[in-house]
């Protein structure tokens, strides 16, 4: 099944080095839209670690349009990287939950069927990262046996320090996951893990059996079948932060040995209503990437995010145009319940 997902396979390449002669490969789900933010998610990698090969893998649900491919293409030219994009068949996934996040969401069971002949291991990003610091820790990690090495989720305390929010259940956040890829296909995680969100979609009874609600879909599933089996990195490589301004409005500075900041929540740092200091990150490395050109989101598609960008326009002194947007976000809230 997963062998069989990618429909078309396109390699990017200036001849800088084949993808299998990379030092870490790097791989992405997302969904056609999506193809900004992981543009300056690999920008900010390339920046932080230009002493590595890296090949990144990116696994998407439809064609790149030319102009993106030639932002991508611009990447090579600029760095010494690799990039591969795997144009993916969603009818693997036909009757798999999407309602709250993308069919992207399940492209991360794909990858280690895709690249296990190319690496041994693999490190899978969400879109919604920025890479801050050099990747070197990554080749001291041992997996022992196991398939992943994990971040457990956490909250920031008074002090902006993690803690964990989950204790003695090592609850983790698969946004970020280094995959040993012959162990996860070798304990079949994959295919363990889309049958049983096909059980829970048809039976919804049983989510209580695994005592999790199955509204992060993949995550509780990858928690069900990993649990006790995964290895539980340090906060730093997938430092994890809501860029609500009603959450973690005076959260300005984050640990200096951060790896990887994960703009977890509704609220991106791409979105022109995004107000948070911590969107700093995203936004320096947006200016240095072939996307600096590419505006900031203005078309908010969630009552939050309308709610925000009514703030937005209140603040610029647009009033009218404010008052519209809190116009679309009841009616928005209205038509979701």
């Amino acid at each position: 099944m997963f062998e069989n997902a990618v429909k078309e396979k396109n390699v990017l390449s200036n001849s800088a080095f084949p993808p299998e002669q990379a030092d870490i490969h790097i791989a992405f789900g997302i969904s056609a839209d999506f193809t900004y933010p992981v543009g300056v998610l690999i920008t900010s990698i390339l920046e932080n670690n230009r002493d590595l090969k890296i090949a990144f893998h990116i696994f998407i649900d439809g064609s790149i349009a030319l102009e993106e491919n030639k932002k991508f293409m611009a990447l090579l030219f600029s760095y010494n990287t690799s990039i591969t994009i795997y144009g993916i068949d969603n009818s693997i996934f036909t009757g798999l939950d999407d309602r709250e996040f993308t069919i992207a969401a399940y492209y991360r069971f794909v990858i280690p069927y895709q690249l296990k002949n190319i690496a041994s291991r693999c490190l899978y990003l969400d879109a919604d990262i920025i890479c801050l610091n050099s990747l070197d820790s990554f080749s001291n990690i041992a997996f022992a046996g196991t398939a992943a090495c994990v971040v457990e989720d956490f909250r920031l305390d008074k002090n902006n320090q993690p803690v964990l929010t989950a204790a003695n259940t090592g609850y983790f956040n698969s946004g970020m996951m280094y995959i040993d890829v012959q162990q996860w296909l070798h304990q079949q995680i994959s295919e363990k893990c889309i049958a049983l969100l096909r059980e829970v979609n048809e039976h919804p009874e049983r989510k209580k059996i695994y005592g999790y609600a199955f509204q992060c879909f993949d995550q509780d599933a990858l928690n069900v079948i990993l649990k006790d089996k995964a290895i539980h990195l340090a906060p730093s490589y997938n430092f994890l932060c809501n860029i609500s301004l009603k959450k973690n409005a005076k959260v300005e500075k984050i640990p200096v040995d951060t790896i990887f900041l994960h703009y977890h929540g509704f609220n991106k740092p791409w979105h022109e209503w995004c107000f948070h200091p911590l969107a700093r990150y995203f936004r320096k490395y947006w200016k240095l990437s072939p996307w600096k050109d590419t505006p900031l989101d203005t078309r908010p598609a969630k009552y939050r995010q309308m709610r925000l960008y009514a703030k937005y326009f209140m603040k610029k002194g647009v009033f009218f145009t404010s008052l519209y947007w809190v116009y679309r976000s009841v009616v928005k809230k209205y038509i979701q319940k």
